[in-house]
């Protein structure tokens, strides 16, 4: 533990199993703590600046030393990852010690983007574990402690880990738009927002389809963050949203329980997509959009 903060990122990996796997129940939210604070982030992740470079690489179609450096460090974060949630899953003194120590943070410039990641790991691992977090997450929602900022970069740094827990962060975003808090509504409209913007196709398709189940759903307060959610969601990417077009227009079939002023909603972000420059595909949609929109007013 002295020695973690000068380990080279390839034999990180081998150090944290190591720690994990020498944890007792007396010791674990002491060990996990200590941790937290000195696994430090600047060893697991990589930095944006790093990213750029590397789609750059991607666009001009070859390959560099530095490009090779970076796919590298990127294997050592999901191997330390991989280690960690193996750890939590069949430890639960490590899960829970982990939770208890973002718990006891209690101020905004002492969580991390590895915190958020943490949360996100535990609760897709562990089900016993789910109403812990998400009670965890809101109260620190209240209370300010964790902001779009620090989700954004979560997402930004990590979006090769956190992919393949989409189902799960998706499942918690269901959950935070069920609140009666607005703060908490918002964080929950944030995930939806940022799993599609950096996770891939399928995972943008339950995006969509979960929005479309929160507007279908006849509660005023889903009804409107999910339309602001798919309103977002058509400016940053019109093409992805065209892709997902035919779940969109499955809210026609339910004007009938939504108010005038979210029928407006509806049918900017079908006019949006059906007479988008952009989409060369887009007028397979027109016809669909106009006569319900003339039969609307």
């Amino acid at each position: 533990m002295d020695k973690l903060s000068s380990i080279r990122l390839e034999d990180l990996p081998v150090i944290i199993k190591f720690i994990l796997h020498s944890i007792t129940a007396m010791d674990a939210l002491e060990v996990i703590s200590e941790l937290r604070e000195k696994l430090d982030l600047q060893h697991c992740v990589l930095p944006s600046r790093l990213q750029a470079s590397q789609v750059k690489l991607k666009s001009k179609g070859r390959a560099s030393s530095s490009g090779n450096q970076e796919s590298s460090d990127q294997s050592c974060v999901i191997l330390l990852f991989d280690v960690i949630k193996s750890a939590i899953r069949y430890e639960k003194t490590i899960s829970e010690a982990w939770i208890k120590a973002i718990e006891n943070t209690a101020s905004v410039s002492e969580h991390k983007v590895f915190d958020l990641v943490m949360l996100f790991i535990i609760y897709s691992t562990n089900i016993q574990t789910k109403k812990y977090i998400e009670r965890v997450l809101r109260n620190k929602i209240r209370s300010g402690y964790i902001q779009e900022q620090l989700l954004q970069s979560t997402f930004s740094v990590h979006y090769l880990v956190l992919k393949d827990m989409c189902s799960s962060i998706l499942s918690l975003a269901q959950s935070l738009l069920h609140s009666l808090d607005q703060s908490i509504i918002s964080f929950g409209s944030l995930l939806y927002k940022y799993a599609f913007k950096f996770f891939d196709t399928y995972c943008q398709q339950e995006v969509v389809g979960a929005l479309v189940t929160h507007i279908c759903s006849g509660n005023e307060a889903e009804v409107d963050t999910a339309l602001d959610v798919l309103l977002e969601l058509v400016v940053l990417n019109p093409s992805a949203m065209m892709m997902n077009a035919v779940f969109v227009k499955g809210i026609l079939d339910y004007l009938d329980n939504i108010p005038p002023q979210q029928i407006r909603k509806v049918f900017y972000v079908l006019s949006t997509l059906a007479f988008s420059k952009q989409n060369e595909a887009s007028s397979h949609i027109q016809a669909q959009v106009i006569l319900p929109r003339q039969h609307s007013e």
